[in-house]
């Protein structure tokens, strides 16, 4: 029996929610067998997931959940699919590879099948997963490629399609990365970035602040004056931040009309002048923000605890009056 599994939740968390559902879609009712392959040591891949279509096949072999992706295929079809797989995870590149089989009946056919590999999860910026798509019992003249397209034609049918498979995977990543609305990078690929910032800071004792900002009295703006208003003022807060902060700065939506930012080498002081220019920025678009902002403090282990202490702080601006900016004091 096939060994099927949906995939696994860190890779649908990469996905926006459309984009999700129709890849959980895909993955659920696509007639050709689909996997995900983890890479473990050099040229050692081991299937993690298998879609569960009950064409899913891979040459004479059912892959099976655990099973090594060598191990599916003959020696030399085997090798050259792990070539293929390691060619994709060291360019980062989708590839596409065309496996023929040996045998060739009496008028000049061959059988064989078609292995699409692209990486779909990194780590510190290095492929540790690979999304392969197996598409089975290809007949077709065995007479040589040479023969049935010229060189410039197999080329530009490469390109071409390799071109549309970068855009696609290039999509989705801004699709996972980013919100929609505010078009800043979500909660989740956030909090990655601005704890690899947070290493580094504490690494090579650095200064790095963190700010915690929402928009004042957002609910009466939704309640008054309708959700398309609260989407406009939440944007208007999204480009004030983008265009207020350096490029070397990290800005989030946090949540709901909450904001999270990331100063890079810089201190209270200089955190508390960014954080008025734009207040003022908001305050001539009419809206009015509260802001906490925190400075890196020798006893914090990790970017939450940080977090933690501008909410509080956050929270204090509120209920000191709402439009004003309280931060930790200078030690």
């Amino acid at each position: 029996m096939l060994s099927s599994m949906r995939l696994i939740p860190d890779v649908t968390s990469f996905l926006g929610s459309n984009a999700g559902s129709i890849m959980n879609s895909i993955w659920d009712f696509f007639p050709a067998q689909m996997m995900i392959v983890r890479l473990e040591g050099q040229n050692d891949f081991i299937v993690e997931a298998v879609n569960p279509s009950p064409q899913a096949r891979l040459g004479d072999k059912q892959a099976y959940v655990g099973d090594h992706l060598a191990d599916l295929l003959p020696t030399r079809m085997g090798d050259e699919l792990i070539a293929s797989c390691d060619r994709c995870v060291k360019e980062r590149v989708s590839v596409r590879y065309d496996g023929v089989s040996d045998g060739i009946d009496r008028e000049c056919y061959g059988v064989g099948w078609q292995a699409f590999l692209s990486p779909i999860v990194f780590q510190r910026e290095i492929v540790t997963h690979l999304l392969c798509i197996i598409h089975n019992s290809i007949v077709f003249n065995a007479l040589p490629l040479s023969r049935q397209y010229s060189d410039q034609e197999l080329e530009r049918l490469v390109m071409d399609r390799t071109a549309e498979l970068l855009a696609v995977n290039q999509q989705l990543t801004y699709l996972a990365t980013h919100d929609y609305l505010t078009e800043m990078h979500n909660r989740r690929h956030f909090l990655e970035l601005a704890t690899t910032e947070f290493r580094r800071a504490f690494r090579y004792g650095l200064s790095v602040c963190l700010m915690m900002l929402d928009i004042d009295h957002f609910k009466a703006i939704n309640d008054d004056l309708g959700h398309s208003a609260g989407d406009q003022a939440l944007k208007s807060v999204a480009h004030a931040v983008r265009t207020t902060l350096r490029d070397c700065d990290l800005a989030g939506r946090y949540g709901g009309d909450e904001f999270i930012i990331v100063l890079t080498e810089t201190g209270i002081h200089g955190a508390y002048m960014i954080a008025e220019r734009l207040s003022r920025t908001l305050q001539n678009s009419g809206l009015s923000i509260s802001i906490g902002i925190t400075a890196l403090e020798a006893n914090d282990m990790i970017i939450d605890d940080m977090i933690i202490r501008a909410d509080h702080l956050l929270l204090d601006a509120k209920r000191n009056g709402r439009n004003r900016i309280e931060c930790t004091p200078v030690l």
